[in-house]
C-alpha cells in the first residue's frame, strides 16, 4: 500500500473515531448541563423566594416607619403643648400641631415658617430675638435638650409666654428639630400683677403719696386685661367732681382733659358711673353719647372703648373709679370682671386710707388752729378784743375757703341784732357797711330755728325762716352757695350766732368741719364774755376770769421786769411752765363746764403752793406758767415736783385724776423772756414726750 493509501486509512479510522468518541460522550454533556440547570433552577427560586421574603420584610417596615410617624403626630395633635418640627438647616416647619399653630395666631405650617420662623421682624427683641433662638438650636446640635422660656407678640393678637424646650428627634428616617412649648402666659400675668400688687402695698405702707399707689394698681390690672390701658379717678365729694390721679399709661393732655370731670349722667363713662353708682361699658366711644363733649379727646388719644367701674369704700361711700380703655372697640368679658376684682379692692383701701389720713390731719391743723385762736382770743385785753376777733374771722375764711366769716351779737334789753365783726373774701362786698344798723330779733324765737342743735345750714335751695329775716335781708344765697350759722352763747344763753358762707358744688358741710366752727362759736362767745367782764371790771384787766390768776399780758409784764432787774443785779429766777395733761379729753367726755371747773381747781392749787414773792398766771388754754424769783433751777424743781403731786392726788369734780406735764428753766445772762420761757416749752414737751405726769428741766 503505497503512502496515499495509507494516509487515506489513517484519516478514514479517525472519522470512525471522531463520531463514536461524539456520539459516546454527548449524553454525558446532555446530562451535565441538564443538571446545571436543575441546579440553576432551584437556586433561582430559592432566590426568588427570598427576594420575596425581603420585600414582605422591608413592606412591613415601612409601614411600620408610617404608623410611627402617624401615631407620633397623632398624639402631638392631640397634646395641649405646642409642637413644632423644624428643619435643622432651614428652620422652616415641616410639621406643628394645632396649639402651636394657635398659639402663634396662624393656620399652616407654611405660613407658620414665612411668618414666624423665617422673618426676624415677627421676633421680639433680645433676649427672644430670632438670633437668640438660632443659639439656642446650635447648642441643641451641639450638647443635646435646651430648656428656655419664649416670649412672642403675635401680630393683632395678644402676647405669649411659652416655657419651651429644643431637642433632636428622627423623622422620616432624618434628624429633626423639636420644638415643644407650655403657654405659661397666664402665670406670667400673674407674677407680674403679684409684682405691681406688692409695690403698691408698700407704697401705702411707706406713704408714698395716693398717686403712687394708684398708679402700680393701674399697672396691676393692665398686666391682667390684654390691651387695657387703665386710670384710676378720685371722687372730691366736695365739689362733686372727679380728679385723674393714678395711671400714667395713656397720654397726658388726655390725662388732663379728663381731670376734674363733674359727676352727672352723661358725663363720660366714669362720671356717669359715679352719678348711677354702678358700672358703665362705652363699647365704642365714637358712637356713645356720654363721651360727646370728650369724643376728640378720646380721638387723639386713640382710644376707642372704656369701660369704668365706680369704687366703694366699705361704708358704701363712692371713692371714685376704675377706668379702662383699649385702642379698639371692646366689652369686657367674665374674665376680664374677675381680673378687676383685686385692683378694685385694693384701690379702695388706698383711697380710703388716704381719705383718714387727710381727716387726721385736718383735725389736727383744726386744733393747732382751735389752741391758736383761744390762746389768743382768751388772752386779749379790752383794746384789742374787737380787732382779734375781727383777724380770727379771717383765719377763719382762710381754713374753710370760705366766702365770708360774719359774727352777729344780740343785744337783750333792745331785742336787736347787728353784725359786730366780718371778713370777706375777694370779690364779695362787705355784708353790713353799715356797721351801726341793728335789726329786730326776738332771741328766744331762734330756738325752733336751730331745733336745739348747735349748728343749722342754709343753701340757695331753701328759704330762710322769718326769725332770721335780717339774713334773709343781707344774705343772697346763689347757685352752689351755702352757709353754716352757729349759736354763740355767753353763758347759758345765745348771745349771737356765726356764720360761714361758702361755695360749693354740694354741701361742704361735713360733720368734722361743723363741729369745728361750733367749737370757734364757743371761743367767740368766751372772748365775748370775756371782753364784757374786762370791760366792767378793772380786775380783769390783768387776770385771767376762769382762773383768778395773772394773764399771759401780765405775766410777760412781769417777765420783763423779773429780767431787767436780773440784769442789773446780777442775780437770777426760775420759770414754771405747765398744762393739763389730755385736757381736750376731758372737754370732750364731760363738756367745757366741767373742763372749766377742773381749771379753776388748778389754779387754786397753784395758788396754795407758791409763796407770795412768786408770781401765777395763766399762760393760755390749759397752760400755765410760774415766776419764781431769786430762785434756782436746782430749788425750782422740787417745787415743780411738789406742784405736780399736789394736783395728781387732788379729787376734782370729774371721776378721774388730773395730771399736768413741767417744764422748768433758769434765767441764763444775755437771756430775753422769750428764750426762757422757750426753754422751759421745750422741757414741758419733753415731759410729754415721756409719757406726761413728770417734771422736766432745761440746762
Amino acid at each position: 500500500m503505497d503512502g496515499k493509501d495509507v494516509g487515506s486509512a489513517v484519516s478514514d479510522y479517525w472519522t470512525f473515531s471522531s463520531d463514536n468518541l461524539v456520539l459516546g460522550i454527548l449524553p454525558i454533556v446532555t446530562a451535565v448541563l441538564a443538571a446545571l440547570l436543575l441546579v440553576s433552577l432551584i437556586r433561582y427560586r430559592r432566590l426568588g423566594r427570598r427576594v420575596q421574603g425581603l420585600s414582605v420584610e422591608m413592606g412591613s417596615a415601612s409601614r411600620s416607619l408610617r404608623n410611627a410617624d402617624r401615631d407620633l403626630r397623632t398624639l402631638f395633635d392631640q397634646s395641649a403643648i405646642a409642637v413644632m418640627l423644624l428643619d435643622p438647616t432651614t428652620k422652616s416647619v415641616l410639621y406643628a400641631n394645632e396649639t402651636a399653630m394657635m398659639a402663634f395666631g396662624v393656620r399652616t405650617e407654611e405660613q407658620l415658617t414665612a411668618e414666624v420662623m423665617q422673618k426676624p421682624d415677627a421676633w421680639s427683641p433680645s433676649p427672644f430675638s430670632l438670633l437668640d433662638f438660632e443659639e439656642t438650636v446650635f447648642k441643641t446640635s451641639r450638647s443635646g435638650l435646651q430648656k428656655f422660656e419664649w416670649y412672642f407678640e403675635p401680630t393683632g393678637r395678644h402676647p405669649v409666654w411659652l416655657d419651651s424646650s429644643l431637642s433632636i428627634i428622627s423623622y422620616k428616617s432624618g434628624q429633626t428639630l423639636m420644638f415643644t412649648g407650655v403657654n405659661i402666659t397666664e402665670r406670667k400675668h400673674a407674677e407680674k400683677a403679684d409684682h405691681f400688687r406688692h409695690k403698691a402695698m408698700t407704697s401705702m405702707a411707706n406713704d408714698n403719696g395716693l398717686h403712687v399707689t394708684l398708679d402700680h394698681l393701674a399697672a396691676m390690672a393692665e398686666s391682667r386685661i390684654p390691651g387695657a390701658y387703665c386710670g384710676v379717678m378720685v371722687h372730691d365729694g366736695e365739689r362733686a367732681r372727679l380728679r385723674w390721679v393714678g395711671g400714667r399709661s395713656l397720654p397726658e393732655p388726655f390725662r388732663e382733659a379728663m381731670d376734674d370731670l363733674p359727676v352727672a349722667f352723661g358725663a363720660a363713662s366714669s362720671g356717669t358711673a359715679v352719678f348711677i353708682r354702678g358700672r358703665v361699658v362705652s363699647r365704642d366711644l365714637r358712637t356713645d353719647d356720654r363721651w360727646e363733649r370728650h369724643r376728640d379727646d378720646a380721638e387723639w388719644a386713640g382710644l376707642r372703648a372704656c369701660w369704668s367701674e365706680p369704687v366703694i369704700g366699705s361704708s358704701g361711700e363712692l371713692l371714685g373709679t376704675f377706668d379702662v380703655y383699649h385702642k379698639e372697640p371692646w366689652t369686657p368679658g367674665d374674665d376680664d370682671i374677675d381680673a378687676l376684682t383685686d385692683p378694685i379692692a385694693i384701690t379702695s383701701l388706698a383711697i380710703e386710707r388716704h381719705l383718714s389720713k387727710s381727716q387726721l390731719e385736718h383735725m389736727v391743723l383744726s386744733e393747732q388752729m382751735v389752741r391758736r385762736i383761744s390762746t389768743d382770743l382768751l388772752t386779749l385785753g379790752p383794746e384789742e378784743t374787737d380787732q382779734g376777733i375781727t383777724s380770727t374771722c379771717r383765719a377763719l375764711g382762710d381754713f374753710y375757703r370760705a366766702d365770708r366769716v360774719f359774727l352777729c351779737q344780740f343785744e337783750d334789753a333792745s331785742q336787736q341784732v347787728w353784725v359786730s365783726h366780718e371778713w370777706a373774701g375777694e370779690g364779695f362786698g362787705s355784708l353790713c357797711p353799715d356797721i351801726a344798723r341793728k335789726y329786730p330779733v326776738i332771741p328766744s324765737s331762734l330756738n325752733k330755728v336751730f331745733e336745739g342743735k348747735p349748728s343749722v345750714i342754709f343753701s340757695a335751695e331753701q328759704e330762710i325762716p322769718p326769725q332770721l329775716e335780717f339774713l334773709k335781708e343781707l344774705l343772697t344765697l346763689k347757685g352752689q352757695q351755702s352757709v353754716l350759722l352757729v349759736r354763740v352763747h355767753r353763758g347759758d344763753r345765745m348771745s349771737g350766732i356765726l356764720g360761714i358762707q361758702m361755695t360749693s358744688a354740694v354741701n361742704p358741710w361735713t360733720p368734722q368741719r361743723a363741729q369745728t366752727a361750733e367749737l370757734m362759736a364757743n371761743l367767740f362767745g368766751s372772748a365775748l364774755n370775756r371782753n364784757q367782764l374786762l370791760h366792767s371790771l378793772t380786775y380783769q384787766a390783768v387776770h385771767d376770769q376762769l382762773t383768778g390768776l395773772y394773764n399771759r399780758h401780765k405775766i410777760e409784764s412781769f417777765m420783763d421786769q423779773e429780767v431787767a432787774r436780773c440784769t442789773r443785779y446780777g442775780s437770777t429766777f426760775s420759770v414754771i411752765i405747765f398744762d393739763l395733761d389730755n385736757f381736750k379729753s376731758i372737754n370732750d367726755r364731760y363738756g367745757h363746764n366741767e373742763g372749766d371747773a377742773v381749771l379753776s381747781g388748778v389754779s387754786v392749787l397753784v395758788g396754795q403752793g407758791i409763796r407770795e414773792s412768786e408770781i401765777a398766771g395763766r399762760w393760755g388754754g390749759e397752760e400755765f406758767l410760774i415766776i419764781l424769783p431769786e430762785t434756782s433751777l436746782d430749788s425750782a424743781v422740787p417745787v415743780a415736783d411738789r406742784l405736780r403731786g399736789s394736783i395728781e392726788s387732788h379729787r376734782f369734780s370729774i371721776p378721774e385724776p388730773v395730771t399736768i406735764s413741767v417744764g422748768v428753766a433758769t434765767f441764763r445772762p444775755g437771756d430775753t423772756p422769750h428764750e426762757i420761757i422757750q426753754r422751759a416749752d421745750a422741757a414741758l414737751y419733753s415731759a410729754k414726750e415721756s409719757g406726761r405726769n413728770c417734771v422736766k428741766q432745761s440746762f
